[in-house]
């Protein structure tokens, strides 16, 4: 009797009191991924480092253009070792994300969290990695920190659909709005890049957009910009000169 109830209060301690750290486990579960404003499926496989063919097949998509607000797909990512962290007194998912080597966006896009920095102490966290590899390098911020810096294309450079456009910035959420004009200044593609910091710090962003080729080689221009959560209106603006390409 006295054993039986030893055992009881240890396995409700546990369970009250989860052990702080990472927990490695089979990773039989589906990914699923809710589809965002402006997202692609070409922008989601490579989110995930999977095909848009693999996502194609995996959800029985007839036409990979036609997909929608709040669509929930299925990313076949390999079924591999992932790992479970329990969040300790003191983590962000920043620095959660840096002990594993993984995006922080990663990890929220994983769990489903609407504001990566509401985590609270014995939340299990699924970390989206096969194993702990050593964290990339951080990118140098510029020296002169202007509101929006897009590093990426350059200036007069040559770009087809998709292109990658990335830089420096912070926005409402992590998100800056990115238009791609033609030489009329029509907009022929929309979408956001995201912030890689702190809500509302400044950061390197990156994002994948896709537009309308024309159907000649073209003078255009790449717009980012932040937009107010209040009256909708830009507040900062970047943009570079680019030849669009057939």
């Amino acid at each position: 009797m006295v054993k039986r109830r030893v055992f009881t209060i240890i396995l409700v301690t546990l369970l009250l009191f989860p052990l702080a750290g990472a927990i490695s486990i089979g990773a039989e579960e589906v990914l699923y991924h809710t589809v965002k404003y402006g997202e692609t499926v070409y922008g989601i496989a490579r989110m995930y480092g999977v095909t848009p063919q693999a996502i194609i097949e995996a959800n029985k998509l007839a036409n990979a253009n036609l997909i929608y607000i709040g669509q929930r797909l299925i990313i076949p990512a390999p079924a591999e070792e992932i790992a479970i962290h329990i969040v300790a007194r003191g983590e962000s998912l920043l620095s959660i994300a840096a002990k594993y080597g993984v995006s922080m966006w990663a990890i929220a896009l994983r769990n489903g969290l609407a504001n990566p920095n509401l985590i609270y102490v014995g939340q299990r966290l699924v970390i989206p990695s096969g194993g702990t590899p050593a964290p990339s390098p951080k990118p140098t911020a510029p020296a002169k920190q202007e509101a929006i810096i897009i590093t990426s294309p350059t200036e007069n450079a040559d770009v087809t659909s998709p292109v990658t456009v990335k830089g420096w910035g912070s926005g409402f959420e992590n998100s800056l709005a990115v238009d791609i004009l033609d030489e009329t200044g029509n907009v022929i593609g929309q979408g956001y890049v995201t912030v890689d910091a702190e809500f509302g710090q400044y950061g390197p962003f990156t994002g994948t957009i896709e537009f309308t080729k024309p159907t000649k080689a073209q003078v255009g221009r790449i717009q980012v910009y932040t937009i107010s959560p209040r009256d909708g209106a830009i507040e900062h603006l970047a943009s570079v000169t680019v030849n669009l390409k057939p």
